[in-house]
């Protein structure tokens, strides 16, 4: 009987450690074969002809306090280096106008503590007249640890350094050409559904619709764009990103007409068993029509490695750095 019970466990050991790294092959993608067919050409702006196109996060959050209209002038007119996509991110104001800010509050950027003496304000508490009296710079520190906005008020604050509205920011992004955009929608339920209502009314008004990409984290507005909205140019939901990982991983042969994103924006390899920053991975997504954009990569190293591998768009804190690395030392 004890004989019985060692080979049924030395069986059960067997089998489960079998089971593990099958698991563990499948999740890290080791079944993707290394040569896929040949890549059919995607003419679509969102690919790239060569090296990674450069994404500047939150309009360049290294470089100027983030999603202000600051960041986005030296992304617009520097001389030193260029971008190619603006990611930002939007909420809706107490009286419904969407701003663009990141946090689901509005502690870590500006001096809304000081101003109204409580924690954890959130963009929909106030007005915009009320949002536009904070300083977004506040908290903004540069590679040299310097704090240049730290306990400005008033008139004492620079222009361009205000929580802008979203309307303002395409006018100016498309005053100096045709840029692409990613814009995430922070909001979630009623007020995230608005939210889309309003961004996909305006960016058609504006004529820009084919150069955005529409991404979320908030899986029911996901559904809800694709119910609503199925022809709208969206990236991956987290939901639909963790079941299109096991069909890559499985090399399935999906129809890639009845997808309903056309990018996937995503870590590359910050997981130590999910690694989505692979050659395979990318010639995956470019053989169904999806466009790979890499964030938040600030590493040069791990940045060239990804733009080798054909991704399309590296989104990134530092744009400045990011082109001095793949375009300007290059052309040299």
């Amino acid at each position: 009987m004890l004989f019985i019970i060692i080979v049924l466990t030395v069986v059960a050991v067997a089998v489960c450690t079998v089971l593990l790294l099958f698991i563990y092959a499948l999740i890290a993608g080791l079944f993707i074969p290394k040569k896929l067919r040949d890549i059919p050409k995607n003419t679509s702006p969102l690919f790239a002809d060569g090296k990674a196109q450069i994404g500047a996060h939150r309009a360049g959050a290294g470089i100027a306090p983030e999603n202000t209209p600051l960041a986005f002038d030296i992304c617009l007119n520097s001389e030193s280096f260029e971008v190619r996509e603006l990611e930002f991110d939007l909420h809706l104001t107490k009286d419904d106008k969407l701003i663009i800010l990141h946090d689901p509050t509005l502690d870590r950027t500006t001096d809304a503590r000081e101003k109204y003496g409580r924690d954890n304000i959130l963009p929909s508490d106030l007005t915009y007249d009320e949002l536009k009296a904070l300083n977004p710079g506040e908290n903004f520190v540069t590679d040299s640890g310097e704090m240049p906005y730290k306990g400005l008020r008033g008139d004492d604050i620079p222009e361009g350094l205000v929580i802008p509205l979203l309307d303002e920011i395409i006018d100016k992004i498309e005053a100096h050409g045709e840029y692409l955009y990613s814009i995430d929608i922070k909001d979630s339920g009623e007020r995230g559904r608005r939210a889309a209502d309003a961004l996909i009314k305006l960016t058609r008004e504006k004529g820009v619709s084919d150069r955005v990409i529409i991404a979320t984290f908030n899986n029911d507005i996901t559904k809800y764009l694709t119910e609503e909205y199925p022809d709208v140019q969206r990236s991956i939901g987290v939901f639909e990103g963790i079941l299109f990982y096991f069909a890559c991983a499985f090399n399935l042969r999906l129809n890639k007409d009845k997808l309903p994103f056309k990018a996937v924006q995503i870590p590359a390899n910050q997981y130590r068993v999910v690694r989505l920053g692979t050659e395979r991975f990318v010639r995956y997504c470019h053989n169904l029509g999806i466009a790979v954009q890499y964030w938040t990569i600030d590493d040069p190293e791990e940045i060239k490695r990804l733009s080798d591998i054909g991704a399309d768009c590296i989104i990134t804190n530092v744009p400045d750095k990011m082109y001095a690395l793949l375009y300007r030392n290059n052309s040299q």
